[in-house]
């Protein structure tokens, strides 16, 4: 007989559901397309719910839980239709749970309706590319779909280094090594390090908030190695300022020059959702390419001189955040009072 657990994963992907969200006193809830729905099932009772959950809790997830009270995990329903993040923890009335679904096919970047400059990364050698954005609007679809990008174009030793798998990659042009930290390595430091002894042309990270992972991936970035990393920043700016923030005031001007000279390029989005919930939301997005003058307003926190240089640069495919917002509005059924919120929030 088919765990209960089994049976709503089942369905929300049916649904077309990122996510699925199960906590004690409320009907499970789906997140499709930016959406929180409320199913029709009845609300959880919060003695059901370890039960509930007991499925996709091995030894070692049940004693982490037990001791830290929160545990997380990927694994693949069914073998191959989606894998599934899991994170379950102790909350007020009782065990919660929130999982993501991830489609076993990788996106590209046509079929995530990126900007088609991405597809120029594919081609550099070297250097630090950012993929940056609150958490749940794309940054992982987005970071696998640049890698599918390389794999499908070019012959590269590709290797990914993350906290849990969540995609798994199959070569077409390249070769993957995957590693997960915590299982057989215990940092993203020691990842980062070994990775540069293994011949690796790219290097893809899926969170960049280390001081210490910082170093090595400028030392990546500088030693002939393409380094793509996620970080949860809402602008260029942010994602600059987040990652200089790590390290002591009387380091930052190094850093900072260090990253200016590296820096490929910032990706920075949001998911706009469309007022019916079934319809697929749109990407709202800031695109910046280093060009020289760009190094040096970084160089110099000069900020302020970012936007106008975002808007002389567009022969290289930079785009700001509210030249992106325009081109949504005329999008039929698209939540226009978000996007007005977001400009707003942008323009700060």
């Amino acid at each position: 007989m088919q765990p209960e657990l089994f049976k709503l994963f089942e369905e929300a992907i049916k649904k077309g559901a990122s996510d699925l969200i199960l906590k004690p006193g409320s009907p499970p809830v789906y997140r499709i397309n930016r959406h929180l729905v409320v199913s029709e099932y009845e609300s959880l009772a919060p003695q059901q719910m370890y039960n509930m959950l007991l499925p996709v809790l091995g030894a070692a997830q049940q004693e982490n839980l037990h001791q830290n009270f929160k545990t997380a995990s990927v694994f693949t329903l069914n073998r191959t239709i989606t894998r599934i993040r899991c994170f379950i923890y102790k909350q007020r009335g009782g065990y919660a749970g929130t999982f993501r679904f991830v489609p076993n096919k990788v996106a590209n970047i046509k079929s995530l309706n990126l900007p088609s400059s991405l597809e120029n990364l594919a081609s550099i050698r070297k250097g630090i590319f950012l993929v940056t954005g609150p958490v749940g609007n794309g940054k992982t679809l987005t970071l696998s779909a640049l890698a599918q990008s390389i794999n499908e174009r070019l012959s590269r030793y590709i290797i990914t280094i993350d906290k849990l798998i969540e995609v798994v990659y199959q070569p077409v042009k390249s070769v993957f090594t995957q590693i997960e930290v915590g299982k057989g390595i215990n940092t993203y430091f020691e990842a980062v390090a070994n990775a540069l002894r293994e011949d690796a042309d790219v290097i893809i990270l899926g969170d960049f908030n280390d001081k210490d992972m910082v170093e090595q991936a400028l030392i990546a970035a500088e030693t002939g190695h393409l380094v793509i990393a996620s970080l949860e920043a809402a602008g260029s700016v942010s994602a600059i300022e987040r990652i200089v923030s790590l390290f002591p005031i009387e380091k930052q001007d190094e850093i900072r020059a260090q990253l200016s000279q590296n820096l490929i390029g910032i990706f920075s989005q949001r998911l706009v959702p469309c007022i019916d919930y079934k319809k697929k939301a749109s990407v709202a997005y800031e695109l910046l390419f280093a060009t020289p003058n760009i190094r040096n307003i970084i160089k110099e926190r000069k900020y302020s001189l970012l936007s106008s240089s975002l808007l002389n640069t567009k022969e290289n495919g930079c785009i700001s955040f509210r030249e992106s917002i325009e081109k949504l509005v005329n999008i039929e059924n698209i939540d226009k009072d978000y996007l007005k919120d977001l400009l707003k929030e942008v323009e700060e």
